[in-house]
């Protein structure tokens, strides 16, 4: 009867480790694509930080550092590093980082979705680096936030990115 339950325990215990490991890139991809739609088509969360020209909302746990510009800052959150950039000369209907994103032969877009609500457009993409790496991208008019990541959390990456980028206010 013993070794029976063992049986049962160790079974029980590979179900619970492989269902965990389930989640694909894809799937994170996907689920992350979702959460930052959804954050694209709710009211922006209100400002909390101010640096250089701009405001914007920063989830809890992030920072921000002045970058090599006026344009370009560096968000960081735990190992995380994100690259903000906010073109003020952009319109908030702008696609040109779509475009570039799409139209850059040495992408390997995974999964993109693109947005667009009151005349703001805005999307989201993966794209896979190597086997163990991914680019994720969030864009809403002339602000862009991407990052390398590996396959952890995608999907609460891209949520975090987009509730950033929706924010972003340029002030003079």
């Amino acid at each position: 009867m013993n070794r029976k339950w063992i049986h049962v325990l160790l079974v029980a215990a590979c179900i619970l480790v492989l269902s965990a490991c389930g989640n694909t890139v894809e799937e994170n991809a996907t689920a992350g694509i979702e959460n930052a739609e959804l954050v694209f088509t709710s009211e922006p969360n209100e400002t909390n930080k101010a640096i250089g020209h701009i405001e914007l909302y920063l989830p809890t746990g992030f920072n921000i550092e002045k970058g090599i510009d006026e344009s370009n800052y560096t968000v960081v959150n735990g190992k995380s590093s994100y690259i903000l950039f906010v073109n003020p000369n952009e319109t908030e209907d702008s696609q040109l980082h779509y475009e570039l994103i799409k139209n850059d032969a040495k992408n390997n877009i995974i999964e993109d979705k693109t947005f667009d609500k009151d005349g703001v457009f805005g999307f989201s993409a993966v794209n896979k680096q190597d086997e163990e790496t991914f680019e994720l991208v969030v864009s809403v008019g002339g602000v862009k936030i991407s990052t390398i990541s590996d396959k952890k959390k995608i999907d609460e990456k891209l949520q975090n990115m987009m509730e950033i980028a929706k924010s972003v206010k340029v002030v003079h």
